[in-house]
């Protein structure tokens, strides 16, 4: 039975403060650097291939991996964060003030939820399992690493677990956080089946000693 796995890690913190931050396009900070490589260094695998999301605050940590370890990097726009729309680098304390019952919902009843001029919850998850399911397909039975957005890996996890929809808001995804997914296939041709496991999910705050801030 061939077995796929499928490390995915946040990005670390990016500039801009407290924000709605979908496809808005910004770097990481030094500490949003440091993060990412801390956490990396932690769970680094044999890797065989590197994909990212096209956003600066994934694109330049994956890029640099790839390059450290010779490995080929592909950007993929599927992997990116939520589009807020016109609520793109707004203060969310500002959306909140402002329109408060609507964004209540991206938490309370996430499939309801659409930002205005924004991509909807329910587009956003078909992306992302589109995203998974091209991956499967390219490196089935292969060790790869997708650098992404909190968003996607919240989306991704409630989607593959089967949770309800409510559940991808109670996962706790610091900026570089960590996700380790087990794909084992099967190999039976009148069956075919995929049995997935979360093998790892590192959520934990670095601090400023482990981080050498």
């Amino acid at each position: 039975m061939p077995t796929t796995w499928i490390d995915l890690i946040r990005h670390g913190e990016p500039e801009g403060g407290n924000v709605f931050r979908g496809r808005t396009d910004v770097v990481l900070t030094a500490r949003g650097q440091a993060q990412f490589e801390h956490r990396i260094a932690r769970h680094q695998s044999p890797w065989q291939a590197i994909y990212s999301s096209p956003l600066q605050r994934c694109r330049a940590s994956a890029e640099a991996l790839a390059e450290r370890l010779a490995l080929p990097c592909t950007l993929r726009p599927e992997w990116q964060e939520m589009d807020f729309g016109d609520w793109e680098n707004r203060l969310v304390s500002d959306i909140y003030a402002e329109h408060g019952e609507h964004a209540q919902r991206l938490w309370q009843d996430p499939l309801s939820f659409c930002a205005p001029n924004g991509e909807s919850v329910p587009d956003f998850q078909q992306r992302i399992l589109n995203a998974w399911q091209d991956l499967l397909l390219q490196h089935r039975g292969e060790r790869v690493l997708v650098v992404c957005h909190g968003g996607v890996l919240r989306v991704l996890l409630q989607q593959l677990l089967a949770m309800p929809a409510v559940a991808m808001n109670r996962f706790d995804l610091p900026y570089a956080a960590f996700v380790r997914l087990r794909v084992d296939h099967s190999e039976d041709d009148a069956t075919p089946s995929d049995w997935l496991s979360l093998a790892l999910l590192d959520g934990s705050e670095l601090s400023d000693r482990e981080l050498s801030l």
